[in-house]
């Protein structure tokens, strides 16, 4: 008989220890394993910001942030908050720098990031899962909850819920009914031609026209440099008003009424959204006859010099953090306002429709701040007091206190959606400037994610690419959807491959 070889109890106890220690980091950090909220809090925290937070007095949104991440410190002197400068100077830049220190585990204790994407909350094993703890107290709050303390039933929550059900971004929740992205104009040059704010897709180019004949360049549209992605915020409004039925096809799960990577996935894998349904083509044609009114050589970077600021350009892109380079700049000595883009009726297009414009930007500027924060695992695997501390930052910035002080400080005050603009601002001037936030409303209005960077920024990087390819005239629309659609394709598997959990094969 074959003789047994017993474990001795002493090595049993150590098996049994490390086996638990396995277990435990498997299963990652939950709220009950690490230090709860106190006085005792010490050592270095080391904060990942989007720019230079501290030394920008003009972006209220930022100067915010930075005075509350301030006052958490002097509550706790024994802590050293430092910042460390996201790297890259534009949008595309600052994501590859997260990603890429994401993937390699070498971000810094916290994050800061606006409008994160699929590839950032969706990464499960990378992010900590807040779940938990918003259904527990937020120290700083009288509210039963953590949840609790975010307005609109907490809808920034879910508009950035991770696949599996989880919370791993946590962001400023702004009430109201006011949208993120609009055009500002200059309304001394709209007057002296003899033009109002347009209604309908035709009337804005009639506009634009009106003010070419002036001698006026009518549109500054960037499509390189530093600003070279905003056309993107046209280009999905009136893809999103044609192409509505298509979002309502593929919004299969919640959140309703805001796609998600594995919604726009499903979209493209089932057919509904395909490359050779015309209203794609129909959208990329519009943009083109539009930019008969953009800036000469509107494919090289703009100059420099603010050209609206000047009095040359009639209208340009803008959005609600940038607000404060228009309305505090010395140079700018015309009236301005605000409308947003109008949609694109029968009379416009064979696919045109009397469909409300959504409103790009995180469904808006309902429900979101624009500025989010999340927390590493590392942080936790590196020391469960650092990620105390991270947990407890982001739980006081977000408390209803201190979400007063940000609304008390933003260029769009927080308000009851629904309100109209007159009753949130009595100064006749505002009104103007600010009604392109206002109307159309954001609140159930927002941005649905139609669109390819939803699930992969590298896909959409290529379309837009190919985008300004085709405004260059350098290829045909046949041309550029024929490259793009074996890439999509790749894109598409990956993303299947990648999460198993989708059970793609039961899609039809």
């Amino acid at each position: 008989m074959r003789k047994l070889h017993l474990l001795s109890p002493k090595l049993f106890l150590l098996l049994c220890i490390l086996a638990l220690s396995l277990t435990l980091s498997v299963a990652g950090v939950s709220s009950q394993d690490t230090p709860a909220h106190g006085a005792d809090f010490a050592g270095e925290l080391r904060v990942a910001v989007w720019g230079q937070i501290d030394q920008a007095p003009d972006r209220p949104d930022v100067t915010v942030v930075h005075n509350l991440f301030q006052q958490w410190q002097a509550m706790y002197p024994n802590v050293e908050l430092k910042y460390d400068y996201i790297g890259g100077t534009n949008v595309s830049e600052r994501f590859t720098w997260i990603n890429t220190n994401l993937l390699a585990g070498t971000l810094p204790d916290a994050v800061m990031i606006y409008f994160p994407g699929p590839d950032v909350y969706n990464a499960a094993d990378l992010l900590y899962n807040f779940g938990d703890d918003l259904q527990q107290a937020n120290p700083y709050s009288d509210n039963a909850t953590w949840l609790e303390d975010f307005p609109l039933d907490g809808l920034v929550l879910n508009q950035t819920v991770s696949s599996d059900g989880g919370n791993r971004v946590i962001g400023f929740t702004l009430s109201g009914d006011s949208g993120v992205t609009t055009y500002a104009y200059n309304k001394t040059m709209f007057d002296e031609v003899g033009v109002e704010p347009p209604q309908t897709w035709g009337e804005f180019l009639e506009v634009q026209q009106k003010l070419k004949d002036a001698g006026y360049t009518p549109f500054l549209m960037p499509t390189a440099g530093p600003l070279g992605w905003v056309w993107n915020w046209s280009e999905w409004t009136i893809r999103e008003q044609l192409m509505e039925d298509v979002i309502e096809q593929c919004d299969i799960e919640e959140p309703f009424n805001l796609l998600n990577d594995k919604e726009v996935v499903y979209c493209i894998a089932t057919g509904k959204l395909t490359l050779e349904d015309p209203r794609l083509a129909e959208t990329w044609e519009l943009m083109k006859e539009w930019s008969q009114y953009w800036q000469e050589d509107f494919l090289a970077p703009p100059p420099d010099v603010d050209l609206f600021a000047q009095g040359q350009v009639g209208v340009i892109n803008t959005m609600n953090l940038w607000l404060g380079q228009i309305a505090r700049n010395p140079n700018i000595t015309f009236e301005w306002g605000t409308f947003y883009q109008p949609p694109v009726t029968a009379a416009d297009s064979e696919f045109g429709n009397d469909i409300l414009p959504r409103r790009v930007g995180n469904l808006g500027q309902a429900g979101s701040g624009s500025v989010y924060f999340f927390i590493p695992t590392t942080t936790a695997d590196r020391s469960p007091e650092k990620f105390a501390m991270a947990r407890d930052l982001i739980q006081y910035v977000t408390a209803p206190a201190q979400l007063d002080i940000w609304c008390s400080q933003q260029p769009i005050p927080c308000y009851e959606p629904g309100t109209p603009i007159d009753q949130v601002y009595t100064d006749p001037a505002m009104v103007v400037r600010m009604r392109g936030f206002f109307e159309p409303g954001a609140f159930d209005n927002g941005g649905a994610s139609l669109n390819w960077a939803t699930f992969d920024r590298a896909i959409d990087a290529e379309w837009s690419r190919l985008f300004v390819e085709y405004m260059g005239g350098s290829m045909t629309i046949e041309e550029v959807f024929a490259e793009f659609q074996p890439l999509l394709d790749d894109a598409v598997e990956r993303a299947i491959r990648a999460h198993p959990e989708w059970d793609a094969d039961s899609w039809e």
